[in-house]
């Protein structure tokens, strides 16, 4: 890419597959059936995104699809680390046994995520298929054992809590069990997508009033962690001000399994027809947004293109203007005003200058 373009693009999302052997009840994929399009990217794909990727960008194997799927996987890392990539990548850990476990140490990997859905059978099978939180259990610890018999602190290894309704009170437990077993950090997420109303009840999201009930959970979640000395990113449970969501589109991107470019893992499904978001009482149907296919177009050609641009632009702006107001605020009396009157400035802009319309049904934007 272009010199400019490599120094805004930081991580790149790189889908090697849409296939999964889960169907969870929490995901886009039953929802829409048979018309999910289960694709692995070949290695002519794979070598063309390859050869355009910027130096030392931060790439995360992981789709709407289990990465552990695809057959060129550890070749995937082997690649990418031969271009000094930092290389990650997010499992459900059904197909980890220990001589893959060695493999993808012995590959360079830099992180390993294990997703998972309560700490317990009954919660997590309930949402994710029978026997999955036994098998991911099983998963993280030969992942880890092998990690202690080689002696490396590589891969770091992180969980990934999904936050409902039921999920949500096992979260302490959650967290010492994890450390106890060797997991090095451990971060909740939000079902921010809600493909059908049923969905939409598994979110674990509320207003500012409703959280205040789970406020001692936090601080047993937080205190738990702190005891045990765990890497913790626990998202909020009420809505926030944010100018740009987490998935950053300033300075990331994501390819799908056919090579289509897009902002986000969220706004680009396997899917050819539209496909419809709940989020509060709105029902938005919209059709899967790509910018580009690399399998015609360069990478840099797609990040530069004018489209493109324009709905970076407006996420750079409602974040200039966020940052700008909160600049030279004070630890003071003083500074307690300016920051009231900067939140309720923030607020009307960004209300003023709304998110890019494909973002509209996005709950991340209210800081889940």
């Amino acid at each position: 890419m272009e010199p400019k373009s490599q120094s805004e693009l930081h991580s790149i999302q790189i889908e090697t597959t849409s296939r999964c052997n889960l169907d969870c009840v929490t995901c886009l994929k039953p929802a829409y059936g048979n018309v999910w399009q289960e694709r692995d990217m070949d290695k002519h794909l794979f070598s063309l995104i390859l050869s355009q990727l910027p130096a030392k960008v931060s790439v995360h194997l992981q789709g709407w699809g289990e990465p552990l799927l695809h057959p060129d996987t550890l070749s995937h890392i082997r690649q990418l680390k031969s271009r000094n990539s930092v290389v990650s990548f997010t499992t459900n850990g059904i197909v980890m046994h220990k001589s893959m476990a060695d493999s993808l140490v012995d590959s360079g990997l830099d992180g390993l995520t294990f997703s998972m859905a309560g700490n317990s059978a009954s919660t997590q099978d309930s949402l994710r298929g029978v026997d999955s939180f036994a098998l991911l259990q099983r998963a993280i610890c030969t992942f880890i054992a092998v990690k202690k018999s080689r002696g490396t602190k590589l891969p770091r290894v992180a969980v990934s809590y999904l936050l409902t309704p039921e999920t949500a009170g096992e979260l302490p437990s959650a967290v010492f069990w994890c450390r106890k077993n060797g997991v090095d950090a451990f971060a909740t997420v939000h079902l921010t997508q809600a493909g059908c109303r049923s969905q939409q009840k598994l979110q674990f999201m509320m207003s500012r009033q409703e959280a205040r009930r789970y406020q001692l959970l936090r601080i047993r979640t937080q205190l738990r962690a702190l005891f045990c000395k765990m890497r913790l990113d626990l998202r909020p449970f009420q809505p926030t001000l944010v100018p740009v969501c987490d998935k950053n589109p300033l300075n990331s991107l994501f390819i799908s399994a056919r090579g289509d470019v897009s902002p986000c893992v969220f706004l680009c499904p396997p899917l050819e027809q539209e496909m419809t978001w709940y989020h509060k009482n709105l029902k938005i149907r919209q059709k899967p947004l790509s910018f580009g296919n690399v399998q015609n177009m360069s990478l840099a050609d797609i990040w530069e293109h004018p489209q493109y641009r324009q709905f970076r632009d407006t996420f750079r702006k409602r974040k200039d203007y966020h940052d700008s107001k909160l600049t030279g605020i004070s630890c003071s009396f003083a500074g307690s005003a300016q920051l009231d009157a900067a939140v309720k400035a923030i607020t009307q802009y960004l209300s003023k200058y709304p998110p890019p319309h494909s973002c509209t049904a996005c709950a991340k934007l209210d800081g889940f």
